[in-house]
């Protein structure tokens, strides 16, 4: 790498949604020149401090949602799957549907806001009752009086497998690739400088910072920026299966259902199980975990302890509602080992990633709210299109991704000044 050489844009972060910016970059203008810094997948997490949601090989990818933006993101991105697959070779999705299942009358608005934003972003949802699910999916149990909309377009990614793929693109058309922590980004006679834990120093004349919840223990925004930010835990669970129970639920598609009381009198909070995946150990599970709803886990705010919890296996009080949840929902699971494992979300005070300019040639790519992963290319080229541009510049509202920030005595004061300073 020539360190005096000045990149057009530096991609800080490479994971699901910096990995796609950089990509995009390259798509949007072949003449820059782009560089992408991220630590590379651990194969030791008891070593390392930073951690990615894309070391794992299950998301969900679907159109259905109650937020026809979110709706729209997700189909985009689906429909360049294909593409990003063939340019490089490596396979990342697996179109198996998924079913999102509603359970009583107060989740019927619900189902109302998933067909309407389906509608809204172009797709035609399919509406099964009680009946249909049962014989569609004799090994699901849920009362008789369920609904659920079946996503055909959706299924399941390998994070980590789509995070190669958008790297592979990218470097095929000359996007350099750093494997390293970046330490600080500061601003510098009109360009920016990047130093890495490893005591690189980069310069580029504009910086995205794609570095999910660790962006607030590293220095990387100017003084003054705290993005307000919540680090959520997230606990899963993972059914070992033998040969002849992958096979028995091969046709089995995504599933969200609400967690049930034994009775399934009263739904709890929404679950997600994934069909059959095989991991990289050559192993199939079955995952199982909590997606946003009234019960959550709880929220980290230090390093040290997202550090702790993503070296260990979750919270148990978490598994074990979990594990009474696939009880209720698959009571004829047969499976040969159970593991629980820990990940994070990390979530904005809107709701939706914040990809915003924070200075003239400084813009973030932050917060997936637990929902990014179906989205995360087009995020990516929402992304790109901003920084390359220094302003929003998409066909959807940038509002609503804005940024929020925590005041700081500092920057009140800073504020206060410049007020107190401007001429009556």
């Amino acid at each position: 790498m020539d360190s005096h050489k000045i990149y057009d844009v530096c991609v800080v972060g490479a994971g699901m949604i910096g990995s796609s910016a950089a990509w995009h970059l390259t798509r949007l203008s072949s003449h820059i020149n782009v560089i992408l810094i991220g630590p590379a997948e651990p194969q030791d997490r008891s070593t390392t401090t930073i951690f990615a949601s894309h070391y794992d090989e299950g998301r969900i990818t679907r159109v259905s949602d109650t937020d026809p933006v979110l709706s729209l993101l997700a189909k985009r991105s689906i429909e360049r799957y294909p593409l990003i697959e063939s340019l490089t070779g490596i396979k990342f999705f697996e179109k198996t549907g998924v079913l999102s299942v509603i359970s009583n009358e107060k989740q019927k608005k619900q189902l109302h806001q998933f067909l309407t934003a389906m509608e809204r972003a172009g797709t035609t949802p399919c509406l099964l009752k009680s009946k249909q699910i049962e014989e569609d999916f004799p090994y699901l149990s849920f009362p008789v009086d369920s609904s659920a909309i079946l996503d055909n377009m959706g299924g399941h990614i390998s994070p980590r497998k789509l995070v190669s793929a958008h790297q592979m693109a990218a470097s095929l058309a000359g996007c350099q690739i750093i494997h390293d922590v970046v330490s600080k980004v500061v601003s510098f006679d009109g360009y920016i400088t990047i130093e890495t834990e490893q005591k690189r120093s980069i310069s580029a004349k504009k910086v995205l910072i794609a570095t999910g919840g660790f962006t607030p223990f590293r220095h990387l925004l100017p003084d003054g920026f705290k993005l307000d930010l919540k680090m959520k835990t997230s606990t899963i669970l993972k059914f070992e299966l033998n040969d002849k129970e992958v096979e028995r639920l091969s046709s089995m598609p995504v599933v969200i259902p609400y967690v049930f009381s034994a009775s399934h009198q009263t739904a709890k909070h929404r679950s997600y199980i994934l069909p059959p995946i095989k991991y990289p150990n050559g192993k199939w599970y079955l995952k199982l975990g909590l997606g946003n709803g009234p019960v959550q886990e709880f929220t980290l705010d230090n390093e040290d302890d997202i550090t702790r919890w993503y070296q260990g296996t979750g919270s148990a009080f978490i598994a074990h509602q979990l594990y009474d949840a696939m009880l209720n929902i698959m009571p004829g699971l047969k499976y040969e080992n159970l593991e629980s494992d820990s990940c994070m979300t990390t979530h904005t005070k809107s709701g939706k990633c914040c990809i915003d300019m924070v200075t003239r040639n400084l813009g973030i790519a932050v917060g997936g709210n637990g929902h990014a992963a179906k989205m995360s290319d087009e995020l990516g080229h929402i992304a790109a299109r901003m920084i390359l541009k220094g302003t929003w510049d998409y066909d959807v509202q940038g509002q609503q991704f804005q940024a929020a920030y925590k005041i700081q005595a500092k920057m009140l004061l800073r504020w206060i000044q410049r007020m107190l300073e401007q001429p009556t």
